[in-house]
């Protein structure tokens, strides 16, 4: 699926006119759209790599939880993936990487689901002489994210993720989303702690709560300090732990 410099800026018009109104069911359209836009767009453009891409179990976080600067920049980034005439478009690492981020920072639920031509699978043989590393350093990189399929109770490594790896910053990255990918079977209160965490840690770095540095600014003012996007991110985190009290509020509830 190829898309058309008309149909990107009338998406990144869209997008930018949510963010400003603070549109929640703008911003979930348009977020709906890129993902499943994405999802269509690497099947086609990878053929010989992949045969098709399913969006599973997948629910949207609230709109006011992706209403930071750092979304902001996922979305940019994926309008240009999706622009027919950017030469990166060619380049499936790079989108498949864009595509996991997109979707892990946009949805509280859910997986993409690869179906790789089987081409596109190798064993830990190959990986390990890709990488340059032993057969144990394969497992301990499956351990700890690296994607493999099973294929008759073999795994197969998709070279996509393989080149993925054999760059420490996107490896690093890699090991992110699959942290990420374990977090969405943590139970409520589990997420909690994590989001309480990153909370506590923004207010040792900025030396306070957010309410009495930040909560009398207005987001224009935020807009304009050095630290703008700290401060959005810490005030997404809030949004989520507020989110999160009142679902462990409601399940204690239904459960007393």
């Amino acid at each position: 699926m190829k898309m058309s410099l008309a149909v990107i800026q009338k998406t990144q018009e869209s997008i930018d006119k949510a963010f400003q109104d603070k549109d929640a069911d703008l911003l979930e359209k348009e977020t709906i759209f890129l993902l499943y836009s994405l999802g269509d767009s690497i099947p086609d453009t990878f053929s010989d790599s992949v045969r098709y891409i399913q969006l599973r179990e997948t629910k949207l976080k609230p709109a006011e939880n992706i209403m930071s600067e750092t979304i902001k920049v996922y979305f940019k980034t994926a309008l240009e993936l999706l622009d027919e005439r950017n030469v990166q478009k060619k380049d499936f690492s790079a989108v498949k990487f864009a595509f996991e981020k997109l979707f892990l920072e946009t949805t509280d639920y859910g997986y993409i689901d690869y179906d790789y031509d089987i081409s596109e699978l190798v064993s830990t043989e190959v990986a390990a002489e890709f990488l340059g590393v032993s057969k144990p350093t394969i497992y301990k990189y499956l351990d700890n994210g690296l994607e493999y399929k099973l294929v008759n109770n073999v795994k197969k490594i998709p070279r996509v993720a393989l080149k993925l790896w054999s760059d420490p910053a996107t490896a690093f990255e890699m090991q992110w989303i699959y942290q990420e990918k374990k977090r969405r079977k943590q139970t409520l209160e589990e997420k909690l702690d994590v989001i309480q965490a990153r909370i506590t840690e923004y207010e040792k770095e900025y030396g306070g709560e957010f309410e009495h540095l930040y909560g009398n600014k207005s987001e224009i003012e935020i807009d304009g300090l050095d630290e703008a996007v700290d401060v959005f991110d810490w005030k997404g985190y809030i949004m989520q732990k507020n989110s999160l009290l009142k679902q462990i509020q409601a399940k204690r509830g239904i459960n007393a």
